[in-house]
Parts: structure tokens; C-alpha cells; sequence
């Protein structure tokens, strides 16, 4: 009986394996993380199949677009019904345009126009303040019949008080939920409608008296707001969301606690005297939990990045604005550094960069922040029995790790494959593992945790013969590989077939527009790790 067992424990160490698959340095242009598109979908390619202006060759590729409606652009000037033909040619477009190049949108809707800016949108009037003109007939009696449409300072700053406007504001954005909160390629709502550009301040309209552009020193109280949080929370129940927040704005710990992420603008603001870097953000941040001066602290805010999402916007135009030594409020190489580790020490996700120039100086600055934003993961090890019989258990053991500074907010199932030699495949596996669970660590002096996932697989149905056995993640429901992992082995694509990126930007024609769209649906994410052998 022990020589049995003996031969029985020799034939398993005979036919197992041990791997430790080599690790990546690439940039990896994965879904909910890296820069944003702001305004098109795509900028760094000289194709420019959706876009009619030069290419931005310095920007990364891009997995997020990220666009901004305001309600006067989806309505006609007199019928407050949403119409038809401006949601099918902006909204609609957008996510169909996203989703043929395997990207997702980010949506902010917003009623305020900032003070003097240009309309570019031939479906607004060219008075217009943000709001459609016959809505500003109901709340100010001017706007049709040849009135203007314009708001006054006061009119602005009093309107996101006014029953009539927040009814108004559920009806438009239950409208929009019902259309669009099921839609797979929305990544998530930045949620806006208050204040100008739908940034909860009243930038350019609030009184010279006021101590500041923000809504607590314009007369706004957290309940004067919190309708518009639950109009959100209703029209999208199944969409993720985040909220802009400011240092006095206790409507943004309620919203967190509703189950929010958050976000800011001007990152990368050094400005001499008071500036978001060393004021603002800190402020604001310790707000969210000061149950002293906040009515709804959030004693887990600083833990809510481990749910839900935290995003940022530059300052500024672009990158290349940082830098330019014409500009006065240019950063410094340090400064940058310090900028892109503060995103990071708060767990971001997704940075809007503008889809502007990023000078040759940050490039290599840029590539190691964009290789920790968000998540990453690395498959570290794993164990298998690459001898299986017919009609026997395959087994895996892998150990994977998050070596980014967020999770995923969205499972991506672990699949496992086996491919025959000329690319067929002959089998799927999936895995119960939950990577939205697979959190980095907390901090950076913190190792990040390591994630064992044990799996069998019933092998049936299959030829004896030598296979390779590939990983994915996949989209639920499908077996398209959606994420790139952190290893370097070969890859294959969806079909089994061998992918090698070897395309240069240089390489295409112009407004081919067609054969970048067939490239971004071939993108080979299966990365083949061992050979199994079934006898």
C-alpha cells in the first residue's frame, strides 16, 4: 500500500507544474481606468475616425470618453419634452461611436452655462444660459415670444432653489435614466445639474458679497440640494455615480453614503497663495467626516474608493500647459510628481487630461503613473497538473495581485481556455472568483494582498492531445477578453489566433476610420501561460 502511494505522489509531482509567468511593464489600456477622451473618442489616432481635427499623438490610448450635455442642448426651445432626434445625434452616438471601439462613457448633464461662453450647438438659442427657453418662461416669465432666454445673475444663483425647477429637473432626468440606466457602455454619471457647468459653485454669477462662488455662501443649505442627489439615485439605480465635492458641500458625504464616488477639478493647481493642491483638496477632504461642521459626515470616506470610484480633472488646458514656460502658473518637475502621487495616494481611477498634448519632458512621468492608476493585475504564480486524463479534474491554483491603487468596479469572470496548436478551442472555464474583491493595498508603505484561487475543471468531451491553456477576463456573459493583464507571455485573441502588436500610428491612412474600428474589435487580451497534456 505505500509503495502504491509513493508511486501515486511521484506520478502527481511528474505531471504538475509550477509557473511564474513574467512580468509586464506595458501600459495597459483597460476599461474604467487611465486618462479620458474629454469630448471624443478618440484623439491619438491619425485615422481620426470620429473625431475632424488633428491627432494629439503625444495622449495615451484611452479605454473612457467623457462627455458633457447641458439640458438646452437635448430640448427645443419651447417643448419641454426631451427630443427625440437631439438624443439620437448626441447621447445615442456617442455610446454607439464608444462602444464599436470597445471604450465606455463617463456623462455629466448640467443647466448652467458658464458666464460668456460660446455656443457651439446650432440646436441653442445663442442667448441661452444652460436651461431650455421655455423653462425659463415658467420660472422667470421671459424666454418666448421673442423675450431672451438669458438669465440674470440673481435668476441663476436663486434658480436650483425653486420647486418648479427641481420638479422639472426629476422629470428630466428620470426621462434620461429610463432611456439610457441600462445601457452597458455607461460607465458611470458625474453628477451635475447644480451650479455652473453642473460643478456645485456659481462660478461668474454669485455676488460680489459672497465669500465665495460656493453654494453654502449663496444661500444653499444641504436640503435645498438633496433633491437633486435622489433625482440621480432613482432615474439611474444601476449606474454607477460620482459627485464633485467642495470644502464646505456636506451634500457630497450624503451622496457617498448613498453609495457615490467622488471627484474633483483642477488637479495639478500649485497657484502661489490659496490652491487646491495644499488647500482645497485637504479641506474638503477632512470635511467629508468633521461632524462638527458637517451635517452629514461620512466617517468611511476615505475608505469609499474600495466601492466606488475617484476620479479627477487636470487644470488647465493640457499637460503641455503645465509645462510651457510662457504660461505664469507653468509646474514644476516636482510639482507634477507630487500631483500625480496625491491622484494615487486617493486610489483615482480616471484622470480627464483633456485629450491635450502631453510634452516629451512628463512622458516617462506619465507612463509610471498611468501603470498605477486604477487597477492592475498580475498573475503571479500558478500550480496545475499538465497530465490530465480524459474524463479527470484539471486543476489550477493561481495567485494573483492588484498592483495598481483601486479595484475594478465591474466583474470581469477569470476564464480559463483550452486552445488546440492551430487555434482552435476546444473548452471554457470559469472561475468563481470575484475580482472586484481583489483590492491593492491601502497605502504605499502597505505590501498589497495576495489572492489564491483554487479551481477544477471536469475534463470531457476533448481529444487527447497537447493543448495550451490561456487566461482571460472576460465580459460577463460572453468569452470576449476585456482586460489586459500585467504578464508578458504570448497572446492570442478571442478566436485563438496569435496577436502580436507590431502596428505603429505611422503605419495607418488617414480617416481609415473602418480599419481602426476592425482593430480595436481584435485586440488579443488572452495571455497563454502553459501546455496541458489529456491522454
Amino acid at each position: 500500500m505505500g509503495h502504491l502511494m509513493s508511486s501515486i505522489l511521484l506520478s502527481l509531482l511528474l505531471t504538475s507544474s509550477v509557473i511564474y509567468p513574467k512580468k509586464s511593464d506595458d501600459i495597459l489600456t483597460n476599461p474604467g481606468i487611465g486618462f479620458t477622451e474629454l469630448q471624443r473618442i478618440v484623439s491619438n489616432e491619425p485615422t481620426n475616425p470620429f473625431y475632424g481635427d488633428k491627432p494629439v499623438l503625444s495622449y495615451p490610448d484611452t479605454s473612457t470618453v467623457y462627455y458633457r450635455w447641458y439640458w438646452d442642448q437635448l430640448t427645443t426651445a419651447d417643448n419641454p419634452n426631451l427630443d427625440e432626434a437631439m438624443l439620437e445625434r448626441k447621447i445615442d452616438n456617442v455610446l454607439k461611436d464608444a462602444a464599436s471601439v470597445n471604450k465606455k462613457v463617463v456623462i455629466r448633464f448640467m443647466a448652467l452655462r458658464g458666464k460668456g461662453d460660446p455656443i457651439y450647438d446650432v440646436d441653442v438659442n445663442k442667448d441661452s444660459s444652460g436651461i431650455p427657453c421655455w423653462l425659463v418662461d415658467e420660472l422667470y416669465g421671459h424666454g418666448l415670444n421673442g423675450t431672451s432666454c438669458h438669465l440674470s445673475d440673481e435668476e441663476a444663483v436663486n434658480m436650483f432653489k425653486i420647486p418648479q425647477f427641481i420638479h422639472r429637473s426629476q422629470e428630466f432626468l428620470s426621462t434620461l435614466g429610463q432611456r439610457y440606466d441600462h445601457n452597458k457602455t455607461l460607465l458611470r454619471i458625474d453628477v451635475g445639474m447644480v451650479g455652473t457647468w453642473g460643478e456645485w459653485n456659481l462660478s461668474g454669477y454669485s455676488s460680489k458679497s459672497s465669500l465665495s462662488v460656493g453654494m453654502a455662501d449663496n444661500g444653499y443649505k444641504v436640503q435645498d440640494l438633496k433633491p437633486y442627489i435622489d433625482a440621480i439615485v432613482k432615474a439611474f439605480p444601476h449606474t454607477p455615480k460620482v459627485m464633485l465635492g467642495t470644502n464646505k458641500g456636506d451634500y457630497l458625504s450624503y451622496a457617498t453614503q448613498k453609495g457615490f464616488g467622488w471627484r474633483v477639478d483642477c488637479l495639478g493647481d500649485w497657484n502661489k497663495g490659496w490652491n487646491h493642491m495644499e488647500d482645497g483638496y485637504p479641506t474638503m477632504i477632512s470635511h467629508m467626516t468633521d461632524a462638527s461642521t458637517n451635517k452629514y459626515p461620512d466617517m468611511l470616506f476615505n475608505q469609499r474608493w474600495k466601492k466606488s470610484a475617484v476620479d479627477f480633472e487636470i487644470c488647465q488646458g493640457s499637460l503641455q500647459d503645465w509645462y510651457s514656460i510662457k504660461n505664469t502658473h507653468r509646474l514644476t518637475y516636482n510639482q507634477v510628481l507630487k500631483t500625480f502621487d496625491f491622484a494615487l495616494k486617493q486610489h483615482a481611477s480616471l484622470i480627464n487630461a483633456k485629450s491635450g498634448a502631453i510634452p516629451k519632458r512628463y512622458q516617462l512621468l506619465v507612463k509610471q503613473f498611468l501603470n498605477k492608476l486604477g487597477y492592475r493585475y498580475q498573475l503571479n504564480q500558478l500550480k496545475v497538473n499538465n497530465v490530465v486524463h480524459k474524463n479527470d479534474y484539471l486543476y489550477i491554483d493561481s495567485t494573483w495581485e492588484n498592483v495598481g491603487v483601486a479595484p475594478i468596479y465591474s466583474n470581469y469572470p477569470v476564464t480559463w481556455r483550452l486552445r488546440s496548436a492551430n487555434g482552435n478551442i476546444v473548452a471554457y472555464y470559469t472561475s468563481t472568483a470575484n475580482i472586484v474583491n481583489w483590492l491593492p493595498a491601502d497605502n504605499e508603505n502597505v505590501k498589497n494582498p495576495i489572492y489564491v484561487i483554487t479551481d477544477k475543471f471536469k475534463i470531457k468531451n476533448i481529444s487527447i492531445g497537447e493543448y495550451f491553456l490561456d487566461v482571460g477576463l472576460v465580459e460577463k456573459h460572453t468569452r470576449k477578453a476585456k482586460i489586459s493583464l500585467a504578464i508578458d507571455t504570448k497572446l492570442t485573441d478571442d478566436n485563438g489566433k496569435d496577436y502580436v502588436i507590431e502596428m505603429s500610428k505611422k503605419q495607418f491612412n488617414m480617416n481609415n476610420s473602418q480599419q481602426y474600428i476592425e482593430d480595436q474589435n481584435n485586440i488579443g487580451r488572452w495571455r497563454e501561460i502553459t501546455i496541458i497534456n489529456i491522454i
